[in-house]
């Protein structure tokens, strides 16, 4: 069974620096509602804009406040990082459509990449960063505690399918947390990333199960693109119970479905492995946060758990699970 690898990207770090030190949040709050990157003042912080400070007029910062309306946000920074390379700014993970479309494409991906190296020259930045990483000798303890139960054996019993590597990556300076997943076409398994920002919350089982999570979800949804269509009246449903912006988690239907089944799954989880406050109190965020169906998915989760001898996978199970979103709420 593979084991989960704890660690802090230096790329990571280095894309999240150079957007803590631009106007990205000035420019993406009145967009998404809130802030996307750490407000937080301390030594690392400190010494991130003190460092940068000198490069300001760099031509990356300019490069990124044009690719912002384009959708450059949330984990579209995260997932372009994580498929780099080790210090040669070469893309050697797949990126998503997704990802690529919402940066602007890939000659803009391109062309950051190309300024992002070029600062990164000029600056030695990752001489700076060796200099700091020492700031998250304690978050990486706590990742360690979290870890500690062997999540990777639990994701891969319930959804009945194995992936090719784990990795759980923390960087503070970002707000929210990420489910990366990285598939050459036509692979079955895939290198999965989950990023969690560093408080104790998201360095908690409870988010390790959302963003893990994800890559399990997202591509069977996908996959059956039709059917989940087919139940887009509950969008409807859910409207008097979503909260403004992005707060709720999702922008269209087939993303609230994803967000309902991973949630579900992490709160249902979570019992598996009796933690269950931890468990209680993510089904009240949630539930709370506008996701009605959350009692309904964890009946038909319970359902799935009994019947393995009927459904030999989570991917067999989905569309009778779907079928949730034929019922009433509220």
């Amino acid at each position: 069974m593979k084991e989960i690898q704890i660690q802090i990207n230096e790329n990571l770090e280095f894309i999240n620096s150079i957007l803590l030190t631009s106007h990205f949040n000035s420019l993406t709050k009145p967009l998404v509602g809130f802030p996307l990157m750490t407000d937080a003042e301390n030594e690392y912080t400190s010494a991130i804009r003190s460092f940068f400070r000198e490069f300001q007029d760099h031509k990356v910062y300019r490069v990124i406040e044009g690719m912002i309306p384009k959708g450059f946000l949330f984990s579209r920074p995260v997932e372009i990082a994580l498929s780099l390379g080790k210090r040669d700014f070469a893309v050697r993970l797949p990126l998503s459509p997704l990802c690529i479309d919402y940066s602007g494409g890939m000659t803009k991906i391109g062309e950051l990449l190309e300024e992002m190296k070029d600062l990164s020259e000029a600056s030695l930045y990752f001489d700076f960063f060796e200099s700091q990483k020492s700031f998250y000798r304690d978050f990486l303890k706590k990742a360690e505690e979290t870890l500690s139960f062997r999540p990777a054996e639990v994701l891969e019993e319930e959804f009945g399918r194995e992936q090719n590597s784990y990795h759980y990556v923390i960087s503070s300076l970002m707000n929210g947390n990420f489910g990366i997943s990285f598939r050459e076409p036509q692979a079955e398994k895939a290198d999965l990333f989950s990023v969690f920002t560093a408080d104790s919350f998201s360095l908690s089982p409870a988010v390790l199960f959302h963003e893990f999570s994800h890559p399990f979800i997202n591509p069977l949804t996908k996959k059956n693109a039709a059917l989940v269509h087919q139940y887009r009246e509950a969008y409807g449903k859910l409207a008097p119970y979503r909260l403004p912006d992005y707060r709720s988690g999702y922008g269209d239907w087939e993303e609230c479905v994803n967000e309902h089944l991973v949630r579900a799954m992490a709160v249902h989880l979570l019992k598996k492995c009796r933690f269950n406050e931890l468990s209680e109190e993510l089904f009240r965020m949630d539930f709370e946060s506008g996701y009605r169906y959350l009692p309904l998915i964890l009946e038909k989760y319970e359902y799935y758990d009994r019947s393995r001898g009927v459904y030999a996978d989570f991917e067999a199970y989905l569309p009778e699970l779907l079928k949730v979103f034929s019922e009433n709420i509220g």
